[in-house]
């Protein structure tokens, strides 16, 4: 599996590069995102890689000091079960 990263996407690969899956995180404003979007290819469903894309970025949003507004229904189960998640949240 490979992880390809773009200023607002990151997309999983399998080794044969059949796309898995990808999450689009648009700038909202200077280092704040809008986790707008987790999508799984239907062939790879039920299989975590929703879950592995959401902790990649996690590291991303870590790494490049993002802080981040959630859009995307999994993303929000997914930020609920993982309290190490929250310190990236927008406070409103």
């Amino acid at each position: 599996m490979q992880y390809n990263y773009n200023i607002s996407r990151i997309t999983l690969n399998d080794d044969s590069h059949q796309l898995i899956g990808e999450i689009l995180f648009p700038t909202i404003n200077n280092d704040i995102v809008l986790l707008e979007h987790v999508f799984i290819n239907p062939t790879f469903e039920q299989q975590g890689f929703g879950s592995l894309l959401v902790a990649e970025f996690v590291k991303h949003a870590i790494h490049q000091k993002l802080t981040v507004k959630l859009l995307d229904p999994f993303a929000k189960l997914e930020f609920a079960k993982h309290p190490e998640y929250q310190q990236l949240l927008i406070n409103e």
